[in-house]
């Protein structure tokens, strides 16, 4: 009888010891932002909150690679372009609802539905592209059947999240986004609109749950309110790019606040529209391009407007790596931007004929009122190699129909010049086609080898071979001169004594670095 009893006590031992080792969720991360956006978690929206509450199929390590997430398992056939992935069994939803194959089948067809999606990289999972269907095998695989082999097309699935299809079409996308459901690592609580959204750990959560308890993201438009909360201990981290300039982050770093590196490099450049058209005025002259490259001291920027935080050259959607980043897929040195010789940039102007040879020689560079101050610093440099730069600020909603909608002859934007900055993706490929072929919708170029590189280097499935193809075909469209890279930006983030160490996918989103935030030692 004693055997027994104590063949009863093992189970209660276990489970108390289990319980009395689980750390629980304590305490709060709260992030300061500058602007909610448009304030959505569904993907298709390109909403930043998904990233928070929903689950990737796959994801990509930090060299880049596409590795299993939901999916813990995948193949791709090299001979017919289909993706097989399985799916972890006994997830389950927020709503205590499990997550299936019809779920996963659900969110990429809905995501790769262009007439719903203002995401841009749905087009490329996409019927018009390269879809056939999508098939569910049984309740835990699901098959994307292609229309064609396309090795890169795994990083497109790295971005499809995967939403509660019963849940979701019960409620609709309008009540959906006041009350989301996902299966991540937080849960959501409450929104008040433009002011604050909170959301709660998932403790029943499949992956690794957060260390904290709740998050609190605030909106808080003016930057110095933000900084003023970060240092009285209000907020714990503000949010990049909108948040602190790097005049206030190095000032911060000096009075003892600690900086973070959370997320990839960001490229800054800027990119000539439609100056193959007739009325593209001096940009039509690559000489004037090449010399508006050569009239920037790129060092210099990197040192005094990033106060260190940046380096000299970059691509679009393309750097060199460094502080553990790996480079972008196919980079090499040769696509480093030009060395500052304001001489040769002189040089290039005279043999172009400029200012003479064009009535107007003003050339138009537009962008967003965040952009103003540094579009600024980049005229200062043109000005001293004697080109007439025009600014033209423009609002969000003027920016992205410019940048977005290739120009024909009568626009107005033909042969201006529009700056973009943005985290790099590991791999360039599908925004290139926007940059660098004839079809591409930014109207940068239309160059028939580009787009003939491009075409034949999609269709390369070996790995190796297909990298060599990619850097060939980055060399070649360098030297079009329709894109200028300035430098690229470090991932830098200013966080409070609250927060400890950093241990999520900090290579991914923000909201999935926040997710894996330890508490101080």
């Amino acid at each position: 009888m004693k055997k027994y009893l104590f063949m009863l006590f093992i189970p209660l031992f276990v489970l108390c010891f289990t319980f009395n080792s689980y750390a629980a969720p304590t305490g709060t991360i709260r992030v300061a932002n500058a602007d909610f956006g448009n304030e959505s978690f569904d993907p298709n929206d390109l909403a930043n909150w998904g990233w928070y509450i929903l689950d990737r199929l796959v994801t990509q390590d930090a060299t880049g690679k596409v590795v299993p997430n939901l999916a813990e398992k995948y193949e791709f056939d090299p001979k017919t372009g289909a993706w097989t992935f399985h799916i972890r069994r006994g997830i389950k939803f927020h709503n205590g609802d499990p997550l299936t194959a019809a779920d996963v089948k659900f969110s990429i067809d809905r995501f790769g539905d262009t007439s719903i999606s203002r995401n841009p990289w749905s087009p490329y999972i996409s019927i018009k592209y390269n879809k056939k269907e999508t098939k569910v095998i049984d309740d835990y695989t699901v098959q994307f059947v292609a229309d064609h082999p396309e090795l890169q097309q795994g990083m497109v699935f790295a971005q499809v999240l995967i939403l509660p299809k019963k849940y979701f079409e019960s409620v609709g996308k309008e009540k959906f986004n006041k009350q989301p459901v996902g299966s991540g690592p937080w849960k959501f609580v409450s929104l008040v609109s433009k002011t604050k959204l909170i959301l709660e750990a998932n403790t029943d959560y499949w992956g690794k749950v957060p260390a904290y308890k709740s998050l609190v993201e605030q909106m808080v438009p003016e930057q110095s309110t933000r900084i003023a909360m970060l240092k009285v201990g209000d907020v714990d981290i503000v949010v990049p790019q909108t948040g602190i300039d790097f005049t206030r982050i190095a000032e911060l770093q000096k009075q003892g606040f600690r900086t973070v590196a959370l997320g990839l490099p960001s490229s800054y450049i800027i990119a000539f529209q439609a100056t193959w058209l007739p009325s593209a005025g001096p940009t039509s002259d690559i000489r004037v391009r090449q010399a508006m490259s050569y009239a920037l001291n790129r060092q210099e920027i990197a040192a005094t407007w990033y106060h260190g935080y940046a380096k000299p050259g970059a691509q679009f959607f393309m750097h060199k790596g460094g502080n553990g980043v790996p480079p972008s897929f196919g980079w090499s040195d040769d696509l480093l931007s030009e060395p500052y010789d304001l001489a040769k940039a002189k040089k290039l102007l005279a043999e172009a004929g400029y200012p003479d040879k064009w009535s107007d020689p003003t050339i138009h560079i537009y962008g967003p009122p965040v952009q103003q101050d540094f579009l600024l610093v980049l005229i200062g440099y043109w000005q001293k190699a004697g080109i007439k730069v025009k600014m033209e600020i423009v609002d969000m909603g003027v920016y992205w129909g410019m940048l977005f909608k290739r120009p024909q002859e009568g626009d107005r934007n033909v042969g201006w010049i529009w700056p973009w900055t943005s985290p790099d993706p590991f791999n360039a490929t599908y925004h290139s086609a926007n940059m660098y072929t004839t079809r591409g919708v930014h109207g940068t170029s239309n160059d028939e080898k580009a787009t003939q590189m491009y075409d034949t280097y999609l269709k390369i499935t070996d790995p190796v071979a297909s990298e060599k193809a990619w850097n060939e075909f980055q060399k070649y469209v360098k030297t079009l001169w329709v894109n200028l890279g300035i430098v690229q930006i470090d991932p830098v983030y200013v966080a409070g004594p609250e927060l400890g160490e950093f241990t999520g996918a900090n290579w991914m989103s923000n909201q999935e670095a926040l997710n894996g935030v330890q508490h101080p030692k």
